[in-house]
């Protein structure tokens, strides 16, 4: 017997709501993600020579917003297994961390990371 509410089961609103909850958080987690060019260190070329800050509180929080939103992925596509349209559910849920794992990539093969750049010769 189950417990229902305005018709339908708890476990039938539970089937149907955990998946969106779930990639509504890792859209917003991704958005975090693609907002930071260069994995949070917004580095960019002025001149041909890159520029930008480097702050490590700052990679290591968009480093955190990337591995929740990888692992809500993987909850999401596991959960997606059980449901009546498993691949679009492993398409929704896959196509963000695939999209931020290549524009992180295009970002660091055109910008190198501020650890890479060359010393500032105007600051000394």
């Amino acid at each position: 017997m189950a417990f229902t509410i305005g018709g339908s089961s708890m476990n039938d609103t539970f089937r149907i709501w955990a998946p969106r909850l779930l990639l509504a958080a890792e859209l917003a987690l991704f958005a975090y993600v693609a907002g930071h060019s260069d994995v949070g260190l917004k580095t960019g070329l002025v001149d041909g020579q890159p520029v930008g800050t480097c702050s490590e509180q700052e990679f290591a929080t968009v480093g955190m917003a990337w591995l929740g939103m990888t692992c809500l992925a993987f909850a999401g596509c596991l959960l997606s297994l059980f449901g009546r349209s498993k691949w679009l559910g492993l398409l929704l849920f896959a196509l963000p961390v695939i999209t931020a794992t290549t524009l992180a990539k295009y970002q660091e093969d055109r910008f190198p990371a501020c650890w890479e750049r060359p010393a500032d010769p105007n600051k000394s």
